[in-house]
């Protein structure tokens, strides 16, 4: 078995903690900046230090596993821009190409400092705030309709005449997108669609159900776990179809690495769980009749029409593509929606053609499967569920930026414990004797 060796490196723990400080910010503070309208450029602002602080300390900067590959499709995003025919198509490639760039040095330097000894406690901690922030956030938005206001960033793009639909939507806060067809409204609150909420919360609900399970307090798997209770009908309200896979993937995932391993008991969990909340469904009549809509009005005829005119868009120019997503004028039942905008895969296969398609998915692939932890037993096994639940939520969703730095800062947390052999403890409360408050500690990874 082949080891990453780490290069000579600073170590310093407050040297560590500054250099992450700023991808912390972004995500424990991300109510914040979607409030300022002002969260998906400050995924491209933050890179910035980030690439300064690995360009400074080059030397000591380790290339995880994967990424190699990652660096060949980010170069063949630049090559593609070859193909770029407007400034219109210029524009969105410069936006995804920001945010390509941007995730992959915030996850690099992630790595590095989880490798170098920084608490892997810390990066999941901003994971689970920012979940937490989607889910509690998203109540107000169902509870009332409509509830949005105008950020102070939309208004200046306003102000100095940038009234572009696509810009309003990611500078302009709103709680819910309400539904008329299934009369309910949709969660969107920190993302600019209810879509793109629903794949977050996604691929947050495993780092979500990992961090219960290894909560050292009793207050916080109390807290954790009323958190997992009231995601659930958020989630259903939200009517996201790709979070519900999202959601069964990753439990699909987890529990076929348990049973591999003779461990049956989390069969009986994810039975019981799975039957609490079909029971909840059934008793609770508005939630059966918004689930029984959705089924009866799917609607997933313009989806496919766009699928189909990414795939031949693909063949026409299968090697750098078309450079960004192309548009859809004159192409009957496409809502006049760009094609390949309707899930990262197709954007790719469009945008980078199928060299491109093959690179992304080689380097997701290497980075999850050199992520994977060495015991099948372990709560780590949530985290690498993100790996998967990433490559499925290709299909019908955008992963820019949110779900891709999820999954990257997942993998980052269980590669590094992987190639320093470090077990995670689970340190658990199991009772009171005399006053005194006992714990039990048990080693969850290992050979």
């Amino acid at each position: 078995m082949t080891t990453t060796r780490l290069a000579p490196h600073v170590d310093e723990p407050a040297v560590l903690v500054r250099a992450v400080a700023p991808v912390g910010a972004l995500l424990l503070a991300y109510p914040l900046w979607w409030a300022l309208g002002i969260q998906i450029p400050l995924w491209v602002v933050i890179a910035v230090p980030v690439g300064l602080w690995l360009a400074v300390n080059r030397r000591s900067v380790v290339l995880p596993p994967g990424y190699g590959v990652l660096a060949l499709f980010i170069g063949w995003v630049l090559i593609s821009a070859v193909m770029l025919s407007t400034p219109r198509y210029l524009a969105a490639y410069g936006f995804r190409l920001s945010l390509y760039v941007a995730v992959a040095l915030m996850a690099v330097l992630v790595w590095n400092a989880l490798a170098r000894g920084l608490s892997p406690r810390r990066v999941l901690l901003w994971l689970t705030a920012l979940w937490a922030a989607a889910i509690l956030l998203a109540w107000p938005g169902i509870v009332i309709n409509n509830l949005e206001f105008t950020s102070p960033f939309e208004a200046l793009t306003a102000a100095v005449g940038l009234d572009d639909p696509f810009v309003r939507s990611l500078t302009h806060p709103q709680f819910s997108e309400y539904d008329g067809l299934y009369g309910s409204p949709r969660p969107s609150a920190l993302f600019a669609y209810t879509n793109d909420w629903g794949a977050a919360v996604g691929i947050l609900f495993p780092v979500g159900v990992h961090m219960f399970l290894v909560a050292p307090r009793r207050v916080e798997r109390f807290l954790l776990g009323a958190l997992l209770v009231v995601a659930v009908p958020a989630i259903i309200v939200s009517l996201n179809r790709g979070s519900w896979i999202s959601i069964a993937v990753a439990v699909g995932y987890v529990l076929l690495r348990r049973t591999a391993t003779g461990d049956l008991k989390v069969l009986g969990a994810v039975v019981g769980s799975a039957v609490a909340v079909v029971a909840t469904v059934l008793a609770v009549e508005p939630l059966r009749r918004i689930i029984t809509a959705r089924f009866d009005y799917s609607n997933t005829s313009t989806r496919e029409t766009l699928y189909s005119a990414a795939w031949d868009l693909a063949l026409q120019s299968p090697l750098f593509g078309w450079g960004a997503p192309q548009s859809s004028a004159g192409l009957a039942n496409s809502n006049d929606v760009s094609i390949g905008t309707h899930g990262q895969l197709w954007t790719i296969l469009v945008s980078q053609g199928l060299v491109g398609t093959a690179l992304f998915l080689a380097a997701a692939g290497t980075i999850w499967w050199r992520a994977r932890p060495r015991d099948g037993r372990s709560p780590d096994m949530w985290l690498h569920a993100t790996g998967v639940v990433l490559v499925v939520q290709l299909a019908f969703y955008e992963v820019l930026p949110v779900p891709l730095a999820v999954a990257f800062f997942a993998m980052a947390v269980t590669g590094t414990r992987r190639l320093h052999h470090a077990p995670p403890s689970v340190t658990a409360p199991t009772g009171a004797h005399d006053g005194h408050h006992r714990t039990r500690k048990v080693l969850v990874d290992h050979e």
